[in-house]
């Protein structure tokens, strides 16, 4: 018995062995290869590295480039906003006193002058009781009358000529007091223009209601365009600034100036206002037509500028490839630069370029630091 045991114990000494001398020659196999793997690859390097060395630089193999070389130019920056375009006068007409519209004298498209009545509205109560004291009043006057005369001559009271006078100066009054009424049922122009809005029909209602303007009366003897600009430009927009105003309806552009802005921001909405006048020369303008104004907020005579699209950015910041001299060739290299302000595809560089600095504006892409270009 004991002899099996030990027969059985030196054979599983065995495979442990043989296993052990397996997974060693597998190892030695891998090592094997990856020597012979890396043997070819230094002999292919060392080829290519002797060919290198053998054939000369080939400026037919450098990447072609375009280039635009640095000058200073003039730089306009521009903020732009949408403004809208009115009359120097643009009254919006309420209704005095609520009621029914009887009567309309104008509409949409009128020339009308300051005063002028564009609209009755039903008044007949106030009439007839104008009618009663307007009859008081002619009996109260013939009274008085007659009591100043016979009072002239010593006739009659005083007391008499007193109520006499006192009943005609009320009714006075009073008629006085009705008429400013009946007038607030007339519908009248506070300005000279043109009528551009017409919300009333004859029977229909009106009040004195501010949200329900019955006419608006535009002046277009001098024009005027007005926006709201954001609060954040408040130190960059002054009076006299330069103005590109657009009117996209129409196709006409013109350039102005700033007339005013506001010195008051609008809580809700954080904006000022700007205005300019300008000539009413132009046809086919209509009050509230949309205008898209440029506001020329900087300039600059003798700025270094650059594409947009040329200057590329990392971590590191923004830089831009120039070309310079490599040895005996041209080559890229990557130059770093401070951009100032930007508008309509082109910015201007503070910092990293001169004058006569070539820019890579053809081909930039993909280009390493260093490498030969051709142009």
């Amino acid at each position: 018995m004991k002899t099996i045991n030990l027969s059985i114990a030196g054979i599983a000494v065995a495979l442990i062995m043989y296993s052990c001398n397996s997974d060693k020659q597998a190892q030695l196999a891998k090592l094997k290869q990856k020597q012979t793997d890396l043997t070819e690859k230094i002999k292919n390097l060392e080829d290519q590295v002797r060919k290198e060395q053998k054939d000369p630089i080939n400026p037919e193999k450098f990447k072609f480039v375009g280039l635009t070389e640095v000058k200073t130019d003039i730089f306009n920056h521009y903020i732009r906003v949408q403004g809208r375009l009115d009359g120097d006068q643009n009254a919006a007409v309420f209704a005095e006193a609520p009621g029914t519209v009887s009567s309309k004298y104008a509409d949409v498209g009128q020339k009308v002058v300051k005063g002028q009545v564009l609209a009755q509205i039903d008044d007949q109560q106030y009439r007839r009781q104008m009618e009663s004291l307007e009859t008081q009043y002619k009996f109260a006057s013939d009274m008085f009358d007659k009591q100043k005369r016979l009072w002239d001559q010593k006739i009659g009271s005083e007391v008499q000529y007193l109520q006499s006078k006192t009943t005609m100066e009320s009714l006075e009054r009073q008629i006085s007091s009705l008429n400013q009424q009946v007038e607030k049922f007339k519908i009248k122009s506070p300005i000279d223009g043109t009528i551009e809005e017409c919300n009333i029909k004859i029977g229909g209602v009106v009040s004195p209601d501010p949200r329900l303007a019955a006419y608006r009366v535009v002046a277009f003897k001098n024009l005027k365009v007005s926006a709201d600009v954001s609060e954040a430009y408040s130190s960059r927009v002054q009076v006299g600034d330069k103005l590109i105003v657009l009117f996209p309806d129409i196709n006409k552009q013109i350039e102005t100036k700033i007339d005013f802005v506001s010195k008051y921001i609008n809580p809700v909405n954080r904006t000022f206002q700007i205005e300019t006048g300008i000539s009413p020369d132009i046809t086919d303008m209509k009050a509230n037509m949309i205008a898209i104004i440029q506001i020329n907020d900087y300039h600059s005579d003798n700025s270094i500028l650059a594409p947009m699209n040329v200057i590329q950015t990392d971590p590191e910041g923004s830089y831009i490839y120039v070309v310079r001299p490599k040895d005996k060739f041209n080559a890229a290299f990557r130059q770093p630069v401070v951009i100032g302000n930007s508008y309509n595809g082109v910015a201007e560089i503070l910092k990293g370029l001169s004058v006569g600095d070539k820019i890579i504006s053809v081909g930039y892409q993909e280009l390493v630091d260093g490498e030969y270009v051709r142009y």
